[in-house]
């Protein structure tokens, strides 16, 4: 046994259970993981001992233990924590000399943890990954526990305790979409139980060959509700959770692919006419005008996918012209990707051949990518996951890139046996979940590859479909985009003509931002800089003010056609964009209090860290509206934009008049 102990609980590592971690004067107890090698449950570890503390970077500490189960095998458990959070992460590596291999008598038998309940326990499920078809895009859910369902996908479970007035948090890292269940919560009794429901493992998998590691699991207690909790866990998942912290930062992004859609429908041409760097350059220029930080060139900058080299057929000098407008602005630059692909005629797939994707056994069908070259899926969960990294790595250092957006990247895709997600006694179908399961652990392998060798570099993975790795573990290491344009008419089933576009929020006004504002629930447990949305630039005045002031809660994202955005409009953007600077870091950090929910008549943000920040408020009729402060401000450094008047007293009060639908913004400084 050994401790490990901060302001916030004192926890002890090993004996009869894993963890016991003790906050206000009650313990929770969590059980060692239970796995079943060779048709045996296996045990708690004896032997068990500290053997390393190594600082990750200059919060997080790696605490590494490891013991050994009665049936020969190694049971190591690597701990993450921090003095400044009450959140702790861990993972389970189970390893052997011998010839152990774990095994399903019936079905998956992999219990992770298993912890005690109070009688007074009041839980909530955090549902992460329902997709809400209304706003086409996953939306945050809170349910009381148990009432609905017997299994429940979470990732995260929290528990009141009344008497005691502690708050308990447990989660895990993995994703899929809601009711795609691999990894479930189950009570019975007055336990909890979390455990592998399917793909987590094959039968037969060797932990001699390969240590077999677990997923990352979260744990947190706190004195209080669980309001109190969330605030904690907000709190870790901005500062404390990840090695890749450049992430966390509450860049202002441009992004080409509205431009791009829209050339495409509105001015009936295609996607890539614009993909040149003449074209480019006077888009960066724009971008630079209005406040924007990184500038991310959508599709079609590649000669090919998988090769992932600049096109010289439309960008002669290689991007040197533009890398060097947008350093010389200070701004940096961004690139798309679809990592599961590669071109017909690319080295990487004449490299890696063998690392297609393959359903049952069947040769796979090239298919022509956004106006590129034909490609063939590639497996992300095999030797090619690492040639891809590199690919990456070498982009930072030829080009500078340091944002890589990536797109297309579904739950499923492969079946093959030969790869990592299958192999001896596997079957197909278990290989097939096996690849779900895994799919998020390889995407997060790749961004953390790139992060240690450019800790500059940010990475965001595109869910504004369905089927995605929606869940905690890619927050491990990247960042999400979460909404793009919202539903098509077909999402209602309005039929339109093939040549319309099938987007049905891609116009100026509020009615988009009350769609790309719904990502905002996740707020309350997950920064929304994390969440990053695109948001439209384009006049009338009003509506860029209502964009604007939707953007600046934490999603900062902009795209749309900047060259219809007049002089007064850039300088709009540039002069708003100005201010937030300077508190965006409050912002960011602030935890959220809302009033009212999008399309709404009257809605308000308030986002104030340690007195410092914004409150934004919208309206979609005219009139004149009343909010009272929740924070006080500790500065008299407030700045306007909007017909808001200020009453100062016990609390702040802001009265704010509107003709027609729009917003304000007050900045405090």
């Amino acid at each position: 046994m050994f401790c490990y102990k901060n302001d916030y609980y004192s926890l002890t590592i090993g004996g009869e259970a894993a963890l016991n971690y003790e906050v206000n004067g009650s313990s929770v107890l969590f059980s060692w993981p239970q796995f079943e090698l060779n048709g045996v449950l296996t045990d708690a570890p004896s032997d068990f001992c500290e053997v390393s503390r190594e600082m990750l970077n200059d919060d997080i500490m790696q605490i590494t233990g490891i013991g050994t189960l009665s049936c020969g095998a190694e049971l190591k458990i690597e701990l993450r924590v921090c003095d400044r959070s009450p959140v702790i992460r861990f993972r389970y590596i189970l390893s052997s000399d011998k010839d152990l291999k774990m095994t399903k008598t019936e079905k998956e038998r992999l219990t992770y943890l298993t912890y005690p309940i109070s009688e007074d326990a009041q839980q909530t499920e955090v549902r992460f990954s329902g997709y809400d078809y209304l706003v086409h895009g996953y939306q945050l859910e809170e349910i009381n526990a148990f009432e609905i369902e017997t299994q429940l996908m979470g990732p995260i479970l929290a528990e009141y305790r009344p008497k005691a007035n502690v708050s308990v948090l447990t989660a895990y890292e993995h994703g899929s979409q809601y009711p795609d269940k691999f990894v479930v919560f189950e009570r019975e009794n007055n336990n909890i139980m979390l455990k592998a429901l399917r793909g987590n493992y094959w039968n037969g998998l060797s932990v001699k060959k390969e240590p077999y590691e677990t997923i990352w699991f979260q744990i947190c207690a706190v004195k209080g509700t669980v309001d109190d909790l969330a605030h904690s866990y907000r709190e870790f998942q901005l500062k404390y959770c990840t090695l890749n912290p450049e992430s966390r930062k509450p860049y202002i992004f441009y992004n080409t692919w509205g431009f791009q859609e829209s050339n495409k429908f509105y001015d009936k041409s295609t996607y890539l006419a614009t993909m040149n760097s003449e074209h480019i350059e006077k888009e960066i220029d724009i971008a630079h005008d209005m406040g924007v930080d990184v500038f991310v060139i959508d599709t079609g900058w590649f000669q090919k996918t998988g090769d992932w080299e600049v096109n010289l057929s439309e960008f002669p000098d290689g991007m040197k012209a533009i890398r060097e407008k947008i350093e010389s602005y200070g701004m940096k630059l961004g690139l798309w990707f679809n990592p599961t692909v590669a071109a017909v005629t690319s080295k990487l797939l004449k490299d890696y051949p063998n690392s297609l994707s393959k359903i049952n056994g069947k040769d796979p069908r090239a298919w022509e990518i956004w106006e590129t070259e034909a490609s063939y899926p590639m497996c992300l969960v095999s030797e090619y996951w690492e040639a891809f990294a590199d690919h990456l790595i070498k982009l930072v250092d030829t080009l500078g890139v340091t944002y890589f957006k990536w797109d297309a990247i579904g739950q499923y895709g492969c079946n093959r046996l030969d790869h990592f997600h299958g192999g001896e006694g596997a079957t197909e179908e278990e290989s097939h979940d096996c690849y779900g399961f895994l799919i998020g652990k390889y995407m997060s392998k790749v961004v953390d590859k790139v992060c240690k060798v450019h800790p500059e570099a940010i990475v965001d993975f595109d869910i504004t479909e369905g089927c995605r790795y929606v869940g905690l573990g890619f927050l491990s290491s990247g960042k999400y985009f979460a909404m793009n344009n919202g539903p098509y008419y077909s999402c209602y089933n309005i039929p339109i003509p093939s040549d319309v576009w099938s987007n049905i929020f891609v116009h100026p006004g509020p009615a988009r931002s009350w769609i790309c504002r719904k990502v905002l629930c996740y707020d309350k447990w997950i920064p929304s800089v994390l969440m990053m949305t695109h948001y439209l630039p384009n006049e009338p005045a009003r509506s860029q003010m209502i964009n604007i002031a939707s953007l600046i809660l934490g999603q900062n994202g902009i795209w749309g056609n900047i060259f219809n955005v007049s002089k007064e409009g850039v300088a709009l953007f540039d002069k708003i964009l100005t201010v937030y600077k300077r508190v965006r870091d409050d912002i960011t950090s602030a935890y959220p209090y809302v009033l009212g929910q999008p399309g709404a008549t009257f809605e308000v943000h308030e986002k104030l860290y340690n007195g410092r920040g914004a409150v934004v408020l919208f309206a979609n009729m005219p009139g004149t509206y009343e909010y009272c402060l929740q924070a006080v401000p500790n500065t008299d450094n407030i700045t306007v934009f909007g017909n808001v008047k200020i009453e100062k007293g016990d609390k702040i009060k802001l009265n704010v008049t509107f003709d027609a639908a729009d917003a304000a913004i007050v900045f405090f400084e």
